[in-house]
């Protein structure tokens, strides 16, 4: 699952859902996000708007940083379209 990001004064990027519950989220994001930031992702699939407030994160390499944090104001009908997207492409 691919997400655009927002430019929030560091330029637009891109994030990939790593893995999820449902309410934690581990993404993969092309820029950085201090602990306590949103992060806002537009799934480019279904435009849907996800919102993940960041617990942590690290580099991973030159491209990716990995983001830990719980999604915020997620309806029930948005959490289940979102783990059977994720079940659907990694199944």
């Amino acid at each position: 699952m691919l997400w655009q990001l927002s430019d929030n004064g560091q330029g637009a990027g891109q994030a990939r859902v790593v893995e999820t519950d449902g309410e934690r989220v581990t993404v993969e994001s092309t820029l950085p996000f201090a602990a306590g930031a949103t992060l806002v992702g537009i799934d480019t699939g279904t435009n849907g708007e996800y919102r993940v407030k960041v617990r942590g994160g690290r580099r991973v390499d030159d491209q990716w940083f990995r983001i830990e944090g719980r999604f915020v104001s997620l309806t029930k009908p948005d959490r289940e379209r979102l783990l059977a997207d994720i079940a659907r492409t990694r199944g």
